[in-house]
């Protein structure tokens, strides 16, 4: 009988164990491995080598970099494989700040505790560095291509640049950085600037914004003409010394760390493979520049649109994009040389608008050159044509591409810096697109505000006793600095009707919103809103507000009107893409009679405010062609009546 319960009792607990193994099944565990490779294989942060998933439920997986609890936020997933699949990372992709381990997921769940495979980053792999933390950011676009002709070539190119800013604004980056190609120039460089400037000053964003000059820039008009027009539209640096040498090529020093933004521009072709694009001036003035800033403890930028042909990043040797510089041209050779001359540089470029995901991003040429990355386009990266051996434009206008809109996100650190591709539309960032650069610099020497900044009352009292300041100016000065400059306490409708008074100024002078002094009243607004100091605000404010009013001094002109058509009244409609001088314009002053009997009138007009005229004799029923106005004076707008093509044909002379 004991032996009976003996057996029955283990009968019974066989049962026991078996059923609970069926109702709580255990999966094996899953297996990732990462081979790191190449020269770099043992520095932080280097990405290049191979990851295999294992031991694993045959299916499709997901890799994700993540932290210790989930994958990280605004990342798309590292690759797709199945299980004995593998993904290769190649030369100087990045692994990003935060990331501690890499997962592998079979769902939509992205945690690393439900994971189907983990894989810890070693510690001597993963970025000494939290990500909030970088010594500054900064975003890299390239190729926004502004389209006023009815979005001609490129549909979305402004849904695409207000996105390109919105993710800008969401990740308060310090400052933006453009490779060329702002516009696309299809009618002139001036109506585009000008939806360009009027997209900037609506935006969220308030970082300064230095734009480099592509080739589009030079499509139509002479070289110095389009050139001239992209330097008024973009102030280069900002400051009024830099724009007056009327050079579309400059520099900037990031405030903290002193590293050096160069910024080139092709100076003479639409197609830069026909011919030289620098003048020997240009290349004299990099070289300078690099002789006294490389090797300074320093990050070195150069931002120059067009790449070489079959060198570097973009195309490599591959050529699919056949408007390259070319090595057949003295000055392409001059520039490449320059940069073997100086590796430790960066050189980002545009141009091509080839999509992230086919990764012709990162180059150095075997260690022989510099680092080179080359940017995708705002408006309309370029899909591979591999049956043509070309590049598509698919994404220009086809609905399926709506939110394809391409750019780096950059984090700097003290001794590297890393290139975040994205989707600036969906403000995620591709793993496989990310680099790693090693910089030019260990450490650097913080620099405070007060050794950057000049006081309030300095730069007021320069303010005063400017004999060149017009009337308007010195008006605000009456109005608004005696509050915020005496014992008087500042309350919060002094600090509302200034807010108010400097949103009218910046709607006014939108054409300058790529100026530093635009961004620091258009902050100034933003913090005037938010700081409890208001005394403090409110004299920010107000410094701001007057030192974007130095630009109105520069920009007056008088034209003048043949009134051949003999109208009894003559208006001048004045407008621009944010402004206009009312539906039926102002009323021109009369001048005198000129040589032929007719009366001339004139009137005088901001041309920081409107870029474009149309005569009218006080109705919308006889009015001339709209004109684009001139920097130049003394210019007669000549109406002629008899001309067989429009009722009115308007052209220039001098009118003495």
């Amino acid at each position: 009988m004991k032996h009976l319960l003996k057996i029955f009792s283990l009968i019974l607990s066989i049962t026991i164990l078996t059923s609970c193994i069926y109702i709580t099944p255990v999966f094996a565990s899953g297996k990732l491995t990462y081979e790191f490779t190449g020269d770099e294989k043992d520095k932080a942060g280097f990405a290049e080598g191979k990851i295999t998933l294992s031991s694993v439920p045959m299916g499709k997986y997901k890799l994700y970099w993540a932290d210790d609890k989930k994958a990280l936020d605004g990342f798309y997933e590292i690759a797709e494989i199945k299980n004995g699949g593998s993904f290769s990372f190649n030369d100087h992709n990045a692994i990003p700040a935060d990331a501690t381990k890499l997962i592998a997921c079979s769902g939509s769940d992205k945690t690393v505790k439900n994971a189907d495979a983990v894989y810890d980053i070693p510690i001597n792999k993963r970025l000494p560095y939290q990500s909030s933390v970088c010594d500054y950011s900064f975003m890299n676009y390239s190729d926004i291509h502004i389209d006023k002709a009815d979005n001609q070539y490129y549909k979305y190119s402004e849904l695409h640049f207000k996105k390109a800013l919105e993710t800008a604004s969401k990740r308060k980056t310090d400052f933006i950085i453009t490779a060329g190609d702002n516009i696309t120039n299809t009618e002139g460089p001036g109506k585009e600037f000008d939806k360009f400037q009027e997209i900037l000053s609506d935006s969220d964003y308030t970082g300064y914004v230095y734009e480099g000059s592509g080739n589009h820039e030079l499509r139509t008009g002479s070289p110095k003409d389009s050139l001239n027009t992209f330097i008024k539209a973009t102030g280069l640096d900002g400051d009024l010394k830099t724009i007056a040498k009327d050079k579309a090529y400059y520099s900037v020093e990031e405030p903290k760390t002193g590293d050096l933004f160069i910024f080139m521009a092709l100076e003479f072709l639409f197609s830069p493979d026909k011919g030289d694009e620098f003048t020997k001036e240009q290349l004299d003035w990099l070289e300078n520049l690099l002789k006294s800033n490389y090797n300074k403890n320093k990050n070195i930028y150069l931002i120059q649109h067009a790449l070489i042909e079959g060198y570097g990043a973009g195309d490599d040797e591959d050529n699919y994009y056949t408007v390259p510089l070319r090595t057949e041209h003295k000055t392409t050779v001059r520039f490449r040389n320059i940069l073997e001359k100086y590796p430790k540089i960066t050189w980002i470029s545009g141009h091509t608008h080839i999509a992230l995901k086919f990764g012709y991003n990162y180059s150095n040429m075997n260690d022989t050159s510099c680092n080179m990355i080359h940017d995708s386009s705002v408006c309309c990266p370029t899909l591979l044509n591999y049956s043509s051996h070309n590049l598509s434009y698919a994404a220009a206008s086809n609905e399926e591409y709506k939110d394809l809109t391409e750019g780096y996100y950059v984090q700097v650190f003290d001794n590297l810096s890393i290139y975040y591709g994205e989707n600036l539309y969906h403000d995620k960032i591709y793993p496989a697109a990310s680099y790693i650069i090693e910089g030019g610099r260990t450490n650097y020497k913080k620099i405070s505000s007060a050794e950057t900044i000049k006081t309030l009352s300095d730069n007021v009292q320069t303010f005063i006793f400017d004999k060149d300041a017009d009337i308007e100016s010195k008006a605000v000065l009456a109005v608004t600095l005696p509050k915020a400059f005496s014992p008087v306490k500042i309350n919060s409708k002094d600090i509302n009707e200034l807010c108010k008074k400097s949103e009218e100024l910046l709607n006014e002078m939108y054409c300058f919103s790529s100026y530093n002094d635009y961004v620091d009243l258009k902050r100034a607004i933003k913090n005037a809103q938010t700081d409890k100091n208001m005394q403090k605000a409110y004299k920010e404010l107000s410094n701001a507000y007057i030192n974007l009013l130095k630009y109105t001094k520069d920009g007056n002109i008088t034209i003048y009107f043949t009134n051949t058509n003999e109208w009894d009244n003559v208006y001048a409609k004045l407008f621009s893409s944010k402004l206009n001088n009312g539906n039926k314009g102002e009323e021109m002053t009369y001048v005198k009679k000129d040589s032929d009997g007719y009366k001339v009138y004139k009137i005088d007009v901001n041309i920081n405010k409107y870029n474009q005229v149309i005569f009218t004799n006080g109705t919308d029923k006889e009015i001339s062609e709209t004109q684009t106005l001139s920097k130049e004076n003394n210019k007669l707008y000549y109406l002629n009546n008899n001309d067989l093509y429009s009722p009115y044909y308007v052209y220039i002379r001098d009118y003495k």
